[in-house]
């Protein structure tokens, strides 16, 4: 199937330009640029209702390399697959954006003990029950966020964000905007989270460490 022949480099090399669903239940397209196509990154758009427990068995993280990627929005069960693409390191997307409608879009992310890499990243925009990712996705250390944008957000869709003791790991975020959140105090209270437990990362030897699922006291 299609995630199959990412993971087995079918598209390796080639120099991607997009990827985007045809129609609402139509298959995913790949399109491919020559030239200087994609090299400003690739503008890639994944929407599943569910990926199955075999492919999510067969694909550890980092194993989908998809080049360099400029936008990807992740909706519904597709946010599944954000551990398993391969993020490089020196290439900086513009947008990140993930949405889901309910809390079992997300899977098993938010029992994972390992980060979630997004590297370097101008702009992170979650929507609905993605808020509660804010713990679990970690950015490349000395990234400068330009905006994170809280959308659609209440307290009943951040359940499992306000019963977390999770450090965050975003690095600097220079503008924090709400949109069609709740008024319910959703807005002081993931301010309120932000401002508390987000941490700048503190060396190399700490950021390394965490990457690979280990304590500093365990390097």
């Amino acid at each position: 199937d299609m995630l199959e022949k990412i993971k087995n480099g079918e598209y390796a090399g080639k120099k991607l330009k997009r990827i985007s669903k045809t129609g609402s239940f139509g298959p995913h397209e790949f399109v491919f640029g020559k030239g200087d196509a994609g090299d400003e990154g690739a503008d890639v758009k994944f929407d599943f209702a569910k990926i199955s427990d075999e492919n999510k068995s067969r694909i550890n993280d980092g194993e989908l390399d998809l080049g360099k990627i400029g936008y990807l929005t992740l909706y519904r069960n597709a946010v599944e697959l954000l551990p398993m693409l391969k993020i490089h390191e020196d290439k900086r997307m513009s947008r990140l954006y993930l949405s889901c409608d309910s809390l079992s879009e997300l899977g098993n992310l938010l029992e994972r003990e390992n980060k979630i890499f997004i590297g370097s990243v101008y702009n992170v925009w979650l929507h609905g029950y993605a808020i509660n990712l804010l713990t679990k996705i970690e950015t490349q250390e000395g990234n400068e966020m330009t905006e994170l944008m809280i959308w659609g957000g209440s307290l009943s869709k951040i359940e499992p964000l306000l019963e977390s003791e999770e450090t965050l790991y975003l690095e600097e975020i220079n503008r924090l905007e709400f949109f069609l959140c709740g008024n319910d105090k959703t807005k002081e209270k993931i301010r309120d989270i932000i401002k508390t437990r987000n941490v700048i990362q503190d060396s190399w030897a700490d950021y390394l460490s965490r990457r690979k699922g280990l304590s500093s006291s365990e390097s």
